[in-house]
């Protein structure tokens, strides 16, 4: 019986053809080669790739580290700026011109002799490290870069300056300059800290905030006359202050362009 099935599979096995082996330079050295090709390619990008988010993530702290830096001056100033808010009495409606040219001059003297007793100490803003955060947002460079070299002006004018005005009726143009310096100065500095929060310290992308924010420039020319209070209307506002140099003013929102 043993035997018998031997002969049937040795008969068998002679009737079937015999499977070809791949031949030198065929399809198995082929695959073999495009393998090695295609695994050093891969694994070449990969590293890249690597690298590329290490670098990314190493900037990144190194941008929160100096955005931690600079955000506390510009708290100073903008802490400043609201303080003298507070004290300082505003314009009503029925005031005649000469009335309100009257309390502006008297604004000018309270602010000016209050920054001469207590104004803010700055140093990071003065320092390179707003240098580091040049590739972040080219809004928020221009307003950090414009703050620092207004706040450098107003320094060395106030402190060179020996004696203030005591009285609305003493406000030279000297007085008024100064005075418009410290409003450019503070207005640089709570646009700066707006873009600072959203784009460094935010949780979010920045490709999200700023697609975000983009869609808020549509509406430039037709800017509402009201309180400037939303994170829309301080888009709004940096735009303007860039382009046009100016503290913004609801008439004049339309000579702003979007950027």
């Amino acid at each position: 019986m043993s035997a018998m099935l031997y002969d049937l599979g040795a008969a068998a096995a002679q009737m079937c053809a015999p499977v070809p082996t791949a031949a030198a330079g065929g399809w198995t050295d082929w695959l073999d080669h495009w393998q090695t090709l295609l695994g050093a390619a891969v694994g070449g990008v990969m590293g890249v790739a690597g690298a590329l988010i290490v670098a990314g993530a190493q900037r990144r702290r190194e941008q929160r580290v100096a955005a931690g830096m600079v955000l506390p001056d510009l708290q100073q100033l903008d802490a400043a700026r609201q303080r003298l808010e507070h004290r300082l009495s505003r314009p009503h409606e029925g005031m005649s011109q000469q009335a309100r040219e009257t309390l502006h001059a008297m604004r000018v003297v309270e602010t000016l002799r209050f920054l001469a007793a207590d104004r803010p100490k700055l140093f990071a803003l003065h320092t390179p490290t707003i240098g580091q955060l040049s590739d972040v947002d080219a809004r928020l460079y221009g307003h950090l870069f414009m703050c620092q070299m207004v706040h450098r002006r107003f320094e060395d004018t106030l402190a060179s300056r020996r004696t203030l005005p005591d009285g609305p009726q003493n406000v030279g143009q000297r007085d008024y300059d100064l005075f418009a310096n410290w409003k450019l100065c503070v207005e640089h500095a709570a646009l700066a800290r707006f873009w600072l929060e959203n784009l460094v310290f935010s949780p979010w992308p920045r490709w999200v905030i700023n697609a975000r924010l983009k869609r808020h420039l549509a509406g430039l020319p037709d800017y509402p006359d009201e309180p400037v209070q939303s994170p829309d209307e301080i888009v709004k506002r940096s735009v303007h202050l860039l382009r046009t140099g100016a503290i913004f003013r609801p008439a004049t929102a339309g000579e702003a362009v979007q950027p």
